[in-house]
């Protein structure tokens, strides 16, 4: 099979399941991660035979993508600030829109490692990401913040065992705890930084949604009741009150139509500073603030 053949033949399987341009990108995604060119070489040599093609292999590939099987978990990784996470089901897909919360973070914090304690001596940045999944958040800015100390929270022991992987592929150490937020203490040693991207979507969404996310990613770390959509930031937030130090920062990615009451819940709880920030699409995705 030629390198065009091959293509088409992934574009036509996902042209009926996705909106342009998503399935180009898969095409160009299974091209490139499992059968190694990318699109330039395609287009310069769209005759050559694809090297080591497995017709087999191939068909298995198609058939999961033709039942919207996302094609991160059929080829096993994604890639999230530009480090590689191994991704199945189990963890969501980290988003995109998700690397700005880290970028947010490693922005204001990034110069801070090491930063001095009370009595004047140095010490560790102490970030908490809760709610990690593939451990995208805590594996990236324990990699992009030198010196800091990270620690993974997360009730799915499936999600923890693939951030566990993550953090080992990256090189970098993350202490990672399994717990459910809602009977999670506040850790013994104060907290400089808690981040979450939490539940946030309403279950009134799940039917405008794909066969991709709600078929294959985890419904525990994407939904939540109608009733009290932010319940999660309330939660996280009692935490962080109680476990960030003075001057402390706490971040969320939310849900941009309750961007504005996870601003207000966080002022309610005495946080100052608190902020909406926009995403690349200028929609009000992050909140933050910091502890008085």
């Amino acid at each position: 099979m030629t390198r065009r053949e091959l293509y088409n033949r992934v574009w036509t399987t996902v042209a009926p399941l996705y909106d342009h341009p998503e399935p180009v990108a898969i095409a160009e995604r299974v091209c490139a991660d499992v059968y190694g060119f990318d699109r330039f070489e395609m287009t310069l040599f769209p005759n050559v035979e694809v090297e080591g093609f497995d017709a087999e292999r191939f068909a298995a590939i198609l058939q999961q993508l033709s039942e919207g099987r996302p094609v991160q978990y059929v080829v096993g990784h994604t890639e999230f600030c530009d480090l590689r996470f191994a991704v199945r089901e189990g963890v969501l897909i980290p988003r995109p829109e998700t690397e700005e919360l880290v970028h947010k973070i490693v922005a204001e914090w990034g110069g801070k490692g090491a930063t001095n304690d009370v009595n004047g001596g140095s010490r560790s940045l102490r970030i908490m990401d809760i709610g990690t999944g593939s451990g995208a958040i805590a594996v990236s800015l324990a990699k992009m913040i030198e010196g800091a100390r990270v620690t993974a929270v997360d009730v799915s022991s499936a999600a923890l065992t693939i951030a566990s992987e993550n953090a080992t592929s990256n090189g970098v150490d993350v202490e990672f705890v399994g717990a459910d937020i809602f009977r999670f203490a506040p850790p013994a040693e104060s907290l400089d930084v808690v981040v979450s991207n939490p539940p946030y979507i309403p279950e009134s969404e799940r039917a405008t949604m794909g066969v991709n996310v709600t078929r294959y990613e985890p419904s525990l770390a994407l939904f939540v009741p109608d009733h009290s959509p932010i319940v999660f930031y309330e939660r996280i937030a009692d935490v962080a009150r109680e476990a960030l130090v003075e001057g402390g920062g706490i971040y969320f990615e939310v849900h941009e139509t309750y961007a504005s009451e996870v601003a207000e819940c966080l002022a309610e709880r005495g946080f100052v500073e608190v902020q909406i920030t926009e995403d690349f699409f200028s929609k009000p995705r992050i909140v933050s603030g910091r502890k008085a």
